[in-house]
C-alpha cells in the first residue's frame, strides 16, 4: 500500500482518492476461517467496544479523545483480524513511539490467551453488519 499511497501527487489527489473510496459500497467478506464460537467472541468483544463501538463501527478520529480512535472492524476479513491481532500481541506492531493508537491496542491483544481466542473473537466480529450508507448518513450529526 505504501508504494501506492506514495504515488499520490499532493493533497487533490490524496482527496480525490479518499472520496472515491468513500463513495463505494461495503463489501462483507467471507468467512474463511472454522472453529470460531461467536458467543465467546462476544464476552471478548466488551473490552473492545470503547474504541471499535458495540456495533464494531469504530470511532470517528475526530468525535473522541485520541485513545479511543478506534477504526471499523466490522467490515475486515477474518484472517486480517486475527493477523493483526498477533502482530499486536507479537510487538510487531504498537511498540513504535510513534505509535500511539497502536500502543493502547497492544495491551488489548495481549489480554486474548491465544489463537482461538482470537478466533472466536473475529466470529463475534463477523455477525456485526456495517451500516449501509443511508443509516450511516442519517447517524452523522447535524453540521451548523
Amino acid at each position: 500500500m505504501r508504494p501506492m499511497a506514495r504515488a499520490l501527487k499532493g493533497k487533490e489527489e490524496i482527496e480525490a482518492v479518499a472520496k472515491h473510496i468513500a463513495s463505494l459500497s461495503p463489501v462483507t467478506p467471507q468467512p474463511t476461517l472454522k472453529g470460531g464460537d461467536a458467543e465467546k467472541g462476544k464476552a471478548l468483544f466488551v473490552t473492545c467496544t470503547a474504541c471499535h463501538g458495540n456495533d464494531g463501527a469504530g470511532n470517528p478520529i475526530d468525535a473522541v479523545p485520541s485513545i479511543l480512535k478506534g477504526p471499523p472492524l466490522n467490515n475486515l476479513p477474518d484472517w486480517y483480524i486475527v493477523n493483526q491481532l498477533k502482530k499486536f500481541k507479537s510487538g510487531i506492531r504498537g511498540t513504535h513511539p510513534k505509535d500511539t493508537e497502536g500502543a493502547s491496542m497492544r495491551p488489548m491483544a495481549m489480554a486474548l490467551p491465544d489463537e482461538k481466542a482470537m478466533i472466536d473473537l473475529t466470529a463475534y466480529i463477523a455477525t456485526l453488519k456495517a451500516p449501509t450508507k443511508t443509516e450511516a448518513k442519517k447517524a452523522e450529526p447535524a453540521q451548523h
